[in-house]
């Protein structure tokens, strides 16, 4: 496995943020509390690669590298990227743990890639375009993917589909404590495109979409339940500060008077969404 080493390019101000990789600080050490994405959608994403053993696959906004494990697990050639030097190091430790040793990891911002990284038969962002210049990210892909290549979209819950039961509990919390308006981690604002995702690959050269979508449970306890906040930007540890012990404490008082067995169940539904190159197929 290689260290982790930055990607050079024109820098951070392509991005929807001053500092993409300081809004996640504080957060990688808390994102195996988060549930896990179907095996069914990681089985078509491999699909797409049409079953050639070592494709080259891309993935944007890796965090902790959940998404890359799961494709290197099934044969693929990863190249894992991500601008947040916490979350590489977790990731790679993870990697490492599990025997993934196989994944090239990259520090860098998904709207910068230069074109000698290519090609790359897939491009797989995992719960992360909503923090990305989309079109910039959808134009940058074309020059790294190939002719009839995809990029996928890969979500644990699709906008629109209906949030987990306990989610105004949590809202309830973050407003009391935090205000009204949300921040993107220490270091920024909180701010997302009201463009829809599929409006993006419509504007670009991936507009010819094909959608997957699962139904799963997530099934977590209240302890891990507290831990996916902390994964959460807008609820990080150094966000809350000296605020984030009288939060932690708020928010499992409630989250125990609406649930006392403390064993939290949803039936949620992953989503993927597949935009193939335009004029290749």
């Amino acid at each position: 496995m290689s260290s982790v080493s930055p990607i050079r390019g024109k820098g951070d101000a392509l991005s929807l943020y001053v500092d993409p990789g300081g809004i996640f600080t504080g957060t990688a050490g808390f994102y195996s509390a988060r549930p896990g994405y179907p095996d069914v959608l990681l089985d078509h994403i491999a699909g797409l690669t049409g079953g050639v053993p070592g494709a080259r696959v891309l993935d944007l906004g890796t965090g902790t590298g959940a998404v890359a494990r799961e494709l290197a697990a099934r044969g693929l050639d990863v190249l894992a990227v991500d601008p947040c030097a916490e979350m590489l190091e977790e990731a790679r430790r993870l990697a490492m743990a599990s025997g993934h040793d196989s994944i090239t990891w990259r520090k860098g911002i998904a709207e910068d890639l230069p074109t000698g990284l290519g090609p790359f038969t897939l491009a797989v962002i995992g719960d992360a375009f909503h923090w990305m210049n989309r079109g910039r990210v959808l134009r940058a892909l074309h020059q790294l993917i190939e002719p009839g290549g995809c990029v996928a979209l890969l979500s644990h819950r699709w906008p629109g589909y209906p949030k987990p039961a306990w989610t105004p509990v949590l809202e309830q919390v973050r407003s009391r404590h935090l205000g009204p308006n949300r921040h993107a981690g220490p270091t920024g604002q909180f701010s997302r495109s009201q463009a829809g995702h599929e409006d993006a690959f419509r504007d670009s050269e991936f507009g010819h979409l094909t959608r997957v979508t699962t139904d799963y449970t997530i099934d977590v306890r209240l302890d891990d339940l507290l831990r996916w906040q902390w994964s959460q930007v807008h609820s990080s540890v150094p966000l809350l500060g000296d605020g984030w012990a009288a939060y932690e404490a708020d928010l499992r008082t409630l989250l125990r008077v609406w649930e006392p067995s403390e064993q939290f169940r949803e039936v949620s539904q992953a989503h993927l969404l597949i935009g193939q190159r335009g004029g290749d197929r």
